[in-house]
């Protein structure tokens, strides 16, 4: 059962338009209310967007008004709401964030008390309460209405964590792209109590410059300050900190693929990669897929979205997965993405092969990969096209064995997702632009 309102990572829109301040009361009611002797404890995070405060109040509203407590840990990371929630057992926990998004769109993540994203079923028991005329629910009162407790204190135990997982990285020099989002307070904080030298570009979030041509969407901001100083790596963060790119001192940006690469060797060198298998999606270079099967790993192939990653990692019991947009799962360490960790995985190799970061590239290869974003107006229909279908099933059939073609709707916004891979860039581009413009030429 697919749910209305909740896509791979959430509720996420518009807000006051798709995303509504009723929504997120409604939310906070359904998932506040508790039939245990007991009350609900929920703990809650948001990023830095001016509509967070918003949401947040909406949210804990519904909560308090069914009986539950709150735990705010404030501005905080998308990991740090799942470590807390599975560590301390709360019922729930929630992250206001949008992710990659501008700051005008948010979003609502939940997870349960294994700090997993909720269920499709839950899901689509928030979304008939949502749409319900009338507030069923029964209202705490007296006693029995919910309190707000302060959570800072959780954060500070997050990066304690963190800091556990270092080494000795003060050799290191860092440039940091903080995407104006969480990173912006976190980052800072974990770098300077690890040692590690570390300078800090789009840090200075004023609710309306998360992800504004900064961070992992718009690596180019740190690929041009990188030239500023000598860097030994640069990281760049997306708007809640769970995806993580990286840039060489030489410019080249290292993707999500290409740090799991790194980290899938250093692993199993240590034999810590269980069954010698990574998660990797459809997204994932064609390239990096062949160089690691070439190695000796298996892949293990799932839909993009880290919730499917998880799934397929919790389900075969391995240890590391990942997407190419910088989505990378530790399993052993957390059962979620998490940019800082990761950033602290590659930190950890580099420092124990004593190799800089290009260096643990050897063996890599990368096939040219277009991808290109198509705005629509309902990509349902347009996933539906015959033409489109004969289209792509053409391309792929002239690419069988040295490449491929993936077309796939966002599932977040109205976009039609179109990647291809082939042993040239001309090659590449030329198929491309084929589709797009063909899907560009559609009506809806």
């Amino acid at each position: 059962m697919q749910s209305k309102y909740f896509g791979t990572d959430g509720v996420r829109g518009l807000v006051n338009e798709q995303l509504t301040v009723n929504m997120a009361y409604r939310i906070g009611r359904y998932i506040g209310y508790s039939s245990k002797s007991q009350p609900h404890r929920i703990v809650i995070g948001r990023d830095t967007r001016v509509s967070g405060q918003l949401l947040f109040n909406a949210l804990v509203t519904g909560i308090l008004a069914s009986g539950s407590r709150v735990y705010d840990m404030g501005i905080t990371t998308t990991p740090s709401v799942s470590y807390i929630t599975r560590q301390h057992h709360f019922d729930f926990g929630i992250m206001i964030s949008a992710s990659h998004n501008p700051y005008y769109d948010n979003g609502i993540k939940i997870f349960s008390h294994e700090g997993e994203k909720i269920s499709s079923t839950l899901e689509c028991q928030l979304d008939d309460y949502i749409d319900r005329c009338d507030d069923d629910l029964p209202f705490a009162r007296n006693e029995k209405i919910g309190t707000v407790v302060d959570g800072l204190y959780l954060v500070n135990e997050y990066l304690d964590f963190l800091v556990d997982k270092t080494h000795n990285f003060d050799k290191f020099r860092i440039l940091v792209d903080c995407a104006n989002g969480s990173a912006s307070k976190l980052a800072p904080i974990l770098f300077a109590r690890i040692g590690i030298q570390a300078d800090f570009i789009n840090n200075i979030p004023n609710g309306q410059n998360i992800n504004d041509y900064c961070g992992s969407t718009h690596i180019s901001a740190l690929q041009g300050a990188m030239n500023a100083k000598k860097y030994d790596i640069g990281f760049s963060f997306d708007g809640d900190a769970d995806r993580l790119l990286a840039v060489a001192p030489n410019g080249q940006v290292v993707d999500g693929d290409a740090l799991m690469y790194i980290a899938a060797r250093s692993l199993r060198s240590r034999d810590k990669l269980n069954k010698n298998t990574i998660v990797m999606t459809v997204m994932s270079n064609y390239g990096i897929k062949k160089s690691l099967i070439d190695q000796g790993f298996m892949i293990e192939e799932t839909d993009v979205g880290d919730k499917y990653v998880q799934s397929l990692l919790k389900q075969k019991h391995l240890s590391l997965g990942g997407e190419q947009s910088g989505h990378i799962i530790f399993m052993d360490d957390l059962n979620t993405g998490d940019g800082l960790l990761t950033a602290i995985k590659i930190l950890k190799v580099m420092c124990f092969e004593d190799k800089s970061l290009l260096e643990l590239l050897a063996g890599l290869e990368y096939y040219p990969q277009k991808l290109i974003n198509v705005k629509v107006f309902n990509k349902n229909a347009v996933m539906a096209n015959d033409g489109l279908q004969n289209i792509i099933e053409e391309e792929n059939d002239k690419l069988k064995g040295r490449g491929r073609v993936l077309v796939r709707p966002s599932g977040t916004e109205q976009l039609i997702r179109v990647m291809a891979e082939t042993p040239s860039t001309e090659e590449t581009e030329r198929v491309v632009d084929r589709i797009a413009n063909y899907i560009n030429g559609l009506d809806y």
